[in-house]
């Protein structure tokens, strides 16, 4: 009879025990892009709780699918390089390779990417690009901040017209901006009006694949600019959160 019962709590821990190991995310940022000709759409978020404190970056699934956080489908990338369409993509990372911490400073920097890693997900073909750190980091220009009067968009780019520089003390004024499509991220005030628009520009050598540049820029519109005014193709939307 006592092993009967043992049995039966063992299993009920076993079952209720799952259950409680679960970890409930509290979603922050949440992006969605739909991948051009493809049911594939890709996520970029950030999350907080459970022992992995604060994963964020991208996952792909199909466009029927709910997004939840699972930390075994965030891809190994900081950003992406190019605009995903439904055959492929691509992203970019860094590791150490020897220049982390106190040799940072001693070691030459090396542009080209040390390793490349190609994989299938969801389907499309997918190709990571693992650049060493030290040379990832010295063409990374930190975050810029402009307003802007208009803009144009292309299959490939966007271009903003007459901005101002409101970040740094000498207020430089920018006749044209371009930036490249793929991670551009939109974000939507109450009317559903664009409030700001959010460039991770990466700029690769088209022959060696070499860093050239890797730009942050935060971009307000000086008036209104509705939602549908910006196509789908290499562009993040914001998804509002009700956690």
């Amino acid at each position: 009879m006592k092993v009967k019962l043992f049995s039966i709590i063992l299993i009920l821990f076993i079952f209720y025990g799952c259950s409680f190991l679960k970890t409930e995310w509290r979603i922050d940022e949440l992006y969605i892009q739909k991948i051009e000709g493809s049911s594939k759409v890709i996520y970029n978020f950030s999350a907080w709780g459970g022992l992995d404190s604060n994963p964020r970056g991208f996952i792909v699934l199909d466009s029927t699918e709910t997004f939840q956080v699972d930390v075994e489908k965030i891809l190994p990338i900081y950003q992406l390089s190019d605009i995903p369409n439904k055959s492929y993509f691509e992203g970019i990372t860094h590791d150490c390779y020897g220049t982390c911490g106190e040799t940072y400073y001693d070691s030459a920097p090396i542009f080209k990417p040390m390793k490349l890693e190609k994989m299938k997900i969801e389907d499309i073909e997918f190709t990571n690009r693992i650049y060493q750190y030290k040379g990832y980091s010295e063409h990374d220009r930190g975050l810029e901040n402009y307003v802007f009067e208009k803009f144009k968009e292309t299959k490939d780019s966007l271009y903003f017209y007459n901005l101002d520089d409101v970040e740094s003390m000498d207020g430089q004024h920018l006749n044209e901006l371009k930036v490249r499509k793929g991670e551009i991220y939109i974000q939507l005030a109450k009317n559903k009006d664009i409030k700001k628009i959010i460039a991770d520009d990466v700029r690769l050598n088209s022959e060696t694949k070499a860093v050239e540049q890797i730009r942050h820029i935060v971009l307000t519109p000086k008036s209104k600019i509705k939602n549908d005014k910006l196509s789908e193709r290499g562009i993040f939307r914001e998804v509002k959160i009700s956690n």
